[in-house]
């Protein structure tokens, strides 16, 4: 009788490791019932529609009061005695599961989750661990979910993966029609944009006024704007990484939007069922008509076209490993009512393989491909004119990553990647002899780097993470470079000479070394503290006079004139959480120094510059700051509300006193603001009701005026004193959203409903201030006002 009843529960252990049941039932895991401690139950747990490996999914052992968190392969193990347990399997926008087992021997178990209808009294907006924010050592890193982003009111009819980021602490924008980010005193080129581990150098469309991003195939978003993990480099304040999602293995579904502004279609579905799956989405503008009908003339002659694309083909060979390859693609053009248009294109693929060797050590690999490029073109008929530039990096990843136990692990790898730019060149349309061409140098370099990071605890109380990475640039020929006369200012009048260096020829090199460390103290279950350091390098500079990305700015390499950015950023924070997570309450302090920051000179002219170093000048930077951050998770009403109180100065000082900025004094970068606030709120009407609305106040950034004006040879010519002494204006506004959800029959498809009204009260944030020049009195400075008016939207989303 003995010997039957082994039998059956042998049996019943490989029927638990050949399939996932239902939670109701009662499992039992094992091999060998002779072992008695030390069970090892490991498992993945994926989506049960698309079977996308869901990363961050929590693990609770309730009789043990242990957590995990999944991999980024969507794998856990867990280490139990002989006994019975009920697993809790949790993961933002799903539906909890309850797993009863009798752990007898070492197994394995497959989860599979779905996504929940949010009910009136089960909205959650925190992420996957709600008490993620006290535990972990991480800090200054924010995930969002798309079911997070869906709580905010749309921008005209679509979720913004970038403006929703921004309306965290320490994150802010320039304007209402911004491109990238500014994070924590930090420019738009100070943060490395990746979409599935490839780079992207320009996040927008129509110059800010919507993301690049659909967010119908993005899976979540994660930022780090503190402490930054050793397996990132290359710039010096934040690194944004977007993760796309992957198709269905059983199914076939997608997403429909339309509003008055633009449209989008994404499908997914298995290729070969239960073993390839395939996502594609396209999203295409036609917002012309809503130009059309601005009152500026200039705007209201203009046209603007865009359109997005992305190709995810995803295959889980088996649960130990997943091969991905994701292709993105974007394009602008805005044509001026002057016959000028302006375009810019991104395009990436990336190729990944995540690998499970084994219990303790994992395997990731990828290699990536990104171009951009970008264009002016003049045809007005006179002088008609090309000007293209482009940026191309080809590179490849790997990172492997070893458990010493479920609280001690160690993350090791290496990368490469090549860079290439085409700063610009100027080629003369049709039959124009009036403009000849011209070609700037192109620049080449590559960068490599090692590194390597070890998370530990010990005991409840304190957590560790640090790390080293190490990174090396080579700039590389063929090139002509000058050389300047000593103890002169480098510029036009002072050069000498020039040396030619062959194809791959290395002409400077720079290295250094990036520990990144990171401590944290728990009081209780419900608060801690915890201090942080970081250092980065950054070897590719955006040398522009504007303050968002524009596609007349120039990209440059790191030379033997312009050296590498480098940041150091110490910061300390407290957090708690309160009501069982109900409210989560965040304060942290920072400050970071910044070497070898890019300024250019009174005057420069930056466009079609052969040698670019006699138009900048280095300058030293420093940030710092406060932020505050209450957050409400759960009941009809959620949001959160965000202050930040930062300063992000400048100096420069050189050996000449007529290069010297503002007499060597430390004065505003155009990206600094030093109040600003946001609300958020979300309230459930009822079950397929909810309205939400957004308040943003930030003080205005910085700008030159001219402080004179005088007649130089019958031009009236500006006369500039000191930069960035004035500001514009404040920037307040209000957005406000209804949502309204219903579901279709037998659940075969589901709509939504958005109205949206942004810039409630019709507040004129000014774009940009510039100056009328009226004959016999002084210039009359003007404010130009992008979205001066309520702006209504209305769409329409269906899921099939």
């Amino acid at each position: 009788m003995k010997k039957f009843l082994l039998l059956i529960l042998l049996l019943s252990g490989q029927l638990a490791l050949a399939q996932t049941t239902t939670p109701e039932k009662r499992e039992v895991v094992g091999r060998d019932i002779g072992q008695l401690k030390g069970i090892k139950i490991s498992g993945r747990i994926i989506d049960e529609i698309t079977g996308e490996a869901l990363v961050g999914a929590t693990i609770t052992v309730p009789e043990l009061n242990i957590n995990r968190i999944t991999d980024n392969n969507g794998a856990f193990e867990l280490v139990l005695d002989r006994a019975e347990y009920n697993l809790q399997f949790r993961y933002v926008g799903y539906e909890t599961i309850e797993y009863p087992i009798t752990a007898v021997g070492d197994g394995r178990i497959s989860i599979r989750m779905i996504q929940e209808d949010f009910e009136l009294d089960d909205v959650v907006i925190y992420g996957s661990d709600p008490e993620k924010n006290i535990r972990s050592t991480d800090m200054g890193a924010i995930t969002l979910s798309m079911n997070t982003m869906k709580e905010l009111p749309p921008f005209m009819g679509e979720i913004d993966i970038v403006r929703s980021l921004a309306t965290l602490p320490g994150v802010s924008q320039v304007g209402e029609a911004s491109s990238g980010l500014n994070v924590r005193g930090g420019g738009v080129d100070q943060n490395l944009i990746q979409f599935a581990g490839a780079p992207i150098y320009n996040p927008s469309h129509m110059f800010g006024l919507f993301t690049a991003f659909n967010a119908d195939v993005v899976n979540d978003v994660t930022l780090y704007k503190a402490v930054v993990p050793s397996r990132f480099g290359g710039r010096s304040s934040a690194i944004l990484d977007i993760l796309p999602k992957a198709g269905g293995l059983d199914k076939w579904g997608g997403d429909l939007m339309l509003s008055n502004f633009s449209g989008k279609l994404s499908l997914n579905g298995p290729l070969i069922k239960d073993k390839v799956s395939i996502l594609g989405g396209f999203r295409i503008s036609y917002i012309n008509w809503f130009l059309n009908s601005l009152s500026n003339p200039t705007l209201k002659n203009s046209q603007a076209n865009f359109y997005d694309g992305n190709l995810v083909i995803n295959a889980p060979i088996s649960d130990k490993n997943e091969f991905t390859y994701s292709y993105y693609t974007s394009y602008d053009d805005f044509a001026f009512s002057s016959d000028t248009t302006i375009s810019w294109r991104n395009t990436a693929h990336s190729v990944q393989w995540k690998s499970q060797l084994s219990s303790k050590l994992s395997l990731e690999a990828l290699g990536f491909y990104s171009l951009y490029n970008y264009g002016i073109f003049n045809q007005s008929g006179i002088n008609d004119f090309d000007i293209n530039s482009d940026i191309k990096d080809l590179g490849g990843k790997v990172f492997l990553g070893y458990n010493l136990s479920e609280t001690n692990k160690i993350v090791f790898g290496g990368e490469y990647k090549q860079v290439q730019i085409q700063p610009g060149e100027l080629t003369p349309a049709g039959a124009n002899e009036e403009i000849l061409p011209k070609k700037v140098q192109d620049e080449a370099g590559r960068e490599s780097a090692v590194h390597f990071q070890h998370e530990f605890e010990l005991g409840e109380k304190f957590g560790f993470s640090y790390g080293l990475r190490y990174d090396m640039y080579q700039y590389l020929g063929p090139r002509v470079v000058r050389q300047y006369a000593e103890n002169e200012p480098i510029s036009d009048g002072s050069a000498i000479g020039e040396t030619a260096y062959g194809e791959g020829e290395v002409i400077q090199t720079y290295d250094g070394l990036g520990p990144r460390a990171s401590f944290r103290y728990s009081f209780n279950k419900a608060s801690s503290i915890k201090l942080g350091y970081n250092k980065m390098y950054q070897f590719i500079h955006l040398i522009s006079n504007t303050a968002t990305i524009a596609p007349s700015d120039v990209w440059k390499l790191s030379d033997n004139f312009l050296e590498p950015q480098i940041a150091d950023q110490y910061s300390l924070g407290f957090y708690n959480n309160f009501k069982g997570n109900i409210f989560e309450t965040s304060i942290e302090v920072y400050y970071k120094d910044l070497q070898n920051v890019v300024e250019y000179k009174d005057g420069a002219n930056l466009i079609l510059q052969n040698h670019i170093e006699t138009e900048l000048i280095p300058a030293e930077g420093q940030s710092y700051g406060v932020e505050l951050y209450v957050k409400k998770n759960l009941g009809r009403l959620t949001g959160w509300v965000s202050y930040t109180y930062s300063r992000a100065l400048r100096r420069v000082i050189t050996a000449y006193e007529e290069e010297n900025i503002n007499d060597g004094e430390w004065y505003a970068s155009n990206f600094d603001k030093p109040h600003d606030l946001t609300l958020i709120g979300n309230y459930k009407v009822s079950t397929n009701t909810s309205i939400s609305a957004t308040f943003a106040y930030s003080t205005g950034r910085p700008i030159t005026f001219p402080e004179a004006k005088f007649d130089f040879s019958g031009n009236n010519l500006a006369y500039f004193d000191a930069r960035n002494q004035q500001r514009l204006p404040d920037f307040h506004r209000l957005d406000f959203a209804v949502n309204f959800k219903f579901d279709g029959k037998g659940k075969f498809f589901e709509g939504n409903w958005t109205f949206s009204l942004l810039n409630v009260y019709g507040r004129k944030n000014p774009f940009s201030i510039y100056f009328d020049d009226a004959e016999g009195s002084p210039p009359q400075a003007l404010r130009l006002a992008l979205l001066g008016v309520p702006l209504p939207s209305l769409s329409y989303a269906l899921k099939f």
